[in-house]
């Protein structure tokens, strides 16, 4: 998994040779949790939701839909070179040990969107699919679940108010297109949120410590993939992770801060990943100790998958739909009366 962009010096490569080899290393990375992971963060997410955002999404498919979607961004990989290079990238973001993306961007001053972000990077000689994007994907995803939540919750008050056959058939029909497209849209999102739960998914130090300064000669074997994937088949306990699951934390901010928190809360935890790779022969073998860690950091993904999930929901009655646009409160207040003539009416 060796490529010329982790190293911190040398970054006079050129910029083409560069890209070709960071798309190669990272159609080997881009998977984390493996499918036995990622299905099983999507059932615990859904089975925690609270009941108004169950009753939205229809209980009966909900818990399977959620779970098997979750593990759709690795069960579509390897769908073409263009498919693979654009989206691969986003299931990762390489933070070095001084806080920022491959010794550019700042992971404390993270530009808005994707497109500035990969100016910044390109100013020292890195791009976006070198250096990953996670961040972007979980807000981004994050965005259009709250938008999802806005349809969802006016076109219900739509078939409940509506005064024909017509405009019932019409917040009906759209209702359920829509019920499906969320149920998607939370699932494969949640997979980059999931991610982001794995250390070596939000760092340098991705597969193997790497030629960075090492003084506690941490491993440089490749425990990337058992670490996320055989290990957590083999010896994490759905019932232990559902029992360390804390429970809905509502932060107070916008979700480009809490997605930066969480990212950074899953960076502190690399080193405590290289310093158990020993005592498990590189994530092999079971300990208590890395049973215990790997639990906490699969239940870390399921809990903020479920309370950004929550934000979502909470964030879209304050969301307009349409256009000209209307506020979600208003139509749930009476103030706006919604007919099927409100919406693409064109």
């Amino acid at each position: 998994m060796h490529r010329s962009t982790k190293q911190r010096a040398g970054y006079a490569v050129g910029l083409v040779s560069a890209l070709v080899l960071t798309m190669f290393a990272a159609e080997h990375r881009a998977w984390a949790w493996g499918h036995t992971g990622h299905v099983e963060i999507g059932a615990m997410v859904a089975d925690s939701l609270p009941w108004q955002i169950k009753a939205m999404l229809d209980r009966r498919s909900a818990d399977s839909a959620i779970a098997e979607w979750n593990a759709e961004l690795d069960v579509s990989k390897g769908a073409g070179q263009t498919h693979d290079f654009e989206r691969d990238p986003g299931h990762f973001i390489d933070i070095d040990d001084s806080g920022k993306v491959l010794g550019g961007v700042d992971f404390n001053a993270m530009p808005v969107s994707r497109r500035d972000y990969d100016t910044a990077l390109r100013a020292g000689g890195q791009t976006q699919y070198g250096a990953g994007y996670l961040y972007y994907s979980l807000i981004d995803g994050w965005q259009q679940i709250r938008m999802d939540f806005a349809w969802m919750r006016a076109l219900t008050v739509g078939l409940r108010t509506a005064s024909n056959r017509a405009d019932r058939e019409f917040f009906q029909e759209q209702l359920e297109l829509r019920r499906q497209l969320l149920l998607r849209d939370i699932g494969v999102w949640g997979h980059y949120v999931a991610d982001g739960s794995q250390p070596m998914h939000v760092s340098v130090h991705f597969n193997g410590w790497g030629t960075y300064p090492n003084p506690n000669n941490y491993t440089n074997a490749p425990i990337h993939a058992p670490f996320e994937g055989s290990f957590v088949k083999s010896f994490i306990s759905e019932r232990a992770v559902r029992a360390a699951l804390p429970r809905y934390r509502d932060c107070g901010c916008q979700i480009e801060q809490r997605v930066h928190d969480y990212l950074l809360t899953t960076l502190a935890t690399v080193e405590r990943a290289y310093q158990l790779a020993p005592s498990t022969n590189n994530y092999t073998t079971p300990t208590p100790a890395a049973v215990g860690f790997v639990t906490q950091r699969v239940a870390a993904g399921a809990a903020e998958m479920r309370d950004m999930v929550i934000d979502a929901w909470k964030s879209s009655g304050d969301w307009t739909v349409g256009y000209p646009a209307i506020k979600v409160s208003d139509i749930e207040s009476g103030k706006v009366k919604v007919t099927r003539d409100s919406f693409w009416h064109d």
